[in-house]
């Protein structure tokens, strides 16, 4: 046997079997620390997006769900030392997101106290960050080693910040002055409170000098329940106060920034109350935006050529194309040898939602399937319809119900709700519906008192933005699907009709229309 039996070859390249392949975890947190190594050579940068972000040239990294924000801040903290500069990444679901208006910095309720106590929280953690450079000026000043040990012991720099923070939404926190220093000499007083103490933490990290960069990424924003309206205020006072501190930082020779990972669609709908919106975005934003375009050039996009560099990458080898080890057509019903054919990319895209995430879990279940060997292969080496099949299920019934289930995480109108969103949308049994169906499959579906169940409007609303349903469009003769994942400027339309996306249709075993 040579030593290309298990092999594939295409031309003079050598390439694993499918079953070899390499697609990543659903959570890069989970690839990085599982293998460093492995993550940190497997991982793609979209338009040199990790540079941009370290030189400080973009604060906002914009993106749906599953478009590899995460996996860019773990990514740069992987990376961290190797390439010159230092990064933490707090999670911003630990945080108590809808005290922030509440937190008494020493002013009155409203907007401007909202943005100081995100600028508190921000400025405590870039601090953080600075310390932790051996190489940074701030080393040699005794007086802000005394204030952020004060800061630590009070709970506002680490871990357990958001304990700290939910304290001071109940009572006014001062913070003791030590009494030697610039502060000491400046203020008629022994405390500050949070408001009088943050011009000398921004003048602290404005002009501290390093060799190094730092990065502040703010991640976790997606793990809450954003479409809620109880929360623009206090996002939108965070992009506001980064958006100043990074104007701040720019200005001066300082040695970093503070990124921002949030949805693009939360992004938008914030940019009404920030006056500031467009200049963010065309300035200081960019997009993690992995969509195939129409037709042929679909295979040459950056979500195929992620894919196809990631697999690569894992393997060792300088270039793989995934779709090759695919049929050219994708066969929709087995139990009917007449059924029409799908082109295999088309087929694929239309079981995700156009996100790395979903296709690498696609390609995934697929791997684990093909790697059971209980599957003949076809004829010229291809997968097998049956592999396809089977994979396409698993991935519908284990990744893409639950990914749907997720995006409901915290949402106010209970768990109670989202189940009962999801189990209508399953008991209607068809791929196109309208509202009035959704409704009584609703009604069939809650077990919780009528009075305090949220509007079928609002869950339809929700189950748009996540990408489980799309508007059927019928225009002038012309009938299409649009969902949210392929426009993100599209609106969902409640009156007319919705179609179930292709996942959850494999998953629930429904019949296509």
């Amino acid at each position: 046997m040579d030593e290309c039996s298990e092999a594939r070859r295409w031309g003079d390249i050598v390439t694993p079997e499918y079953r070899d392949l390499y697609f990543g975890k659903s959570d890069s947190r989970n690839e990085a620390n599982e293998s460093q190594n492995d993550f940190v050579k497997s991982y793609v940068d979209l338009n040199g997006t990790s540079r941009s972000v370290v030189c400080g040239e973009k604060f906002l990294v914009l993106g749906p769900k599953g478009t590899g924000k995460s996996a860019l801040a773990w990514y740069l903290k992987a990376t961290e030392g190797a390439d010159r500069h230092l990064a933490l990444v707090r999670d911003a679901s630990s945080l108590p997101l809808a005290e922030i208006p509440r937190i008494q910095t020493g002013q009155s309720a409203g907007p401007e106290r909202t943005v100081v106590a995100w600028k508190f929280i921000l400025l405590c953690n870039y601090l953080e960050l600075l310390l932790r450079d051996q190489g940074c000026s701030l080393q040699n000043d005794s007086e802000v080693t005394r204030v952020s040990k004060l800061l630590r012991d009070y709970g506002f720099m680490g871990d357990a910040a958001g304990r700290a923070l939910l304290k001071a939404s109940s009572t006014t926190i001062t913070i003791p002055i030590p009494k030697l220093g610039q502060i000491y000499r400046r203020e008629s007083r022994t405390n500050l409170n949070l408001y009088n103490l943050i011009p000398y933490l921004e003048s602290w990290v404005v002009d501290a000098s390093s060799r190094t960069r730092h990065v502040l990424l703010l991640d976790g924003l997606d793990s809450i329940f954003l479409n809620d309206p109880s929360y623009d205020e206090s996002l939108s006072a965070l992009v506001q106060a980064a958006y100043g501190l990074n104007q701040r930082l720019q200005s001066r020779p300082s040695t970093g920034s503070i990124v921002l990972l949030l949805r693009n669609d939360i992004f938008s709908r914030m940019a009404l109350s920030l006056p500031d919106s467009q200049k963010m975005r065309d300035d200081l934003s960019l997009d993690l935006d992995w969509r195939v375009l129409s037709g042929s050039a679909g295979v040459r996009a950056p979500l195929i050529q992620l894919v196809n560099a990631k697999a690569a990458r894992a393997s060792g080898i300088e270039y793989i194309e995934v779709l090759e080890y695919f049929p050219p057509n994708i066969e929709l019903n087995a139990r009917d040898p007449a059924s029409r054919r799908m082109p295999r990319l088309q087929y694929l895209l239309n079981l995700t939602r156009h996100t790395p995430r979903d296709l690498l879990r696609l390609f995934e279940e697929i791997r684990n399937t093909e790697a059971m060997g209980i599957y003949s292969r076809s004829v010229g080496g291809s997968l097998s319809q049956e592999v396809i099949r089977e994979g396409v299920l698993q991935y519908s019934t284990k990744y893409f119900v639950g990914a749907i289930r997720n995006e409901f995480a915290g949402f106010e109108g209970g768990p109670e709700s989202a189940a009962a969103a999801i189990t209508a949308l399953q008991h209607i049994g068809k791929q196109r519906f309208d509202r009035e169906e959704f409704c009584a499959a609703l009604s069939e579906a809650r077990t919780i008192d009528h009075d305090k169940a949220e509007s079928p409007d609002r869950l339809l609303t929700l189950l748009f933005y996540a990408g489980a349903i799309g508007n059927y469009v019928s225009r002038r003769g012309e009938t299409y699907m649009q969902f949210y994942h392929r426009r993100d400027d599209s609106e969902v339309y409640l009156r007319g009709q919705f179609v179930l996306h292709n996942a959850l249709i494999h998953a629930w075993g429904l019949h296509r229309g």
